[in-house]
């Protein structure tokens, strides 16, 4: 899935504006009550993939009927808190809370 990081980068600045706050490069602010570091342009590229080879790993399971493995999810998770996402892109499954 090809990723047009410029206009992702535009909308996590503004979310992380709205949300954690107007803070510099590389500070910490909070954000669902953790601390998350505001990303360069070239540390959000990183983060976005990285997010999105858990998800390919993450869909590979449900798409195969795995058992979902709970440490995949706990770092899916964990990369929408530092991307500051509102809403997951592949944990919409019951009683597991997105982020």
């Amino acid at each position: 899935m090809p990723t047009d990081y410029d206009k992702e980068f535009g909308r996590y600045v503004e979310r992380f504006e709205r949300l954690v706050g107007s803070i510099d490069i590389g500070q910490y602010g909070r954000y669902k009550g953790r601390l998350v570091r505001r990303l360069s342009e070239g540390q959000f590229r990183d983060k976005v993939d990285e997010y999105m080879g858990l998800g390919r790993r993450f869909t590979e399971m449900v798409s195969s009927g795995d058992t979902i493995d709970d440490a995949l999810a706990v770092e899916l998770r964990a990369v929408e808190i530092d991307l500051v996402l509102e809403k997951s892109l592949f944990l919409p499954l019951p009683g597991v809370q997105s982020a």
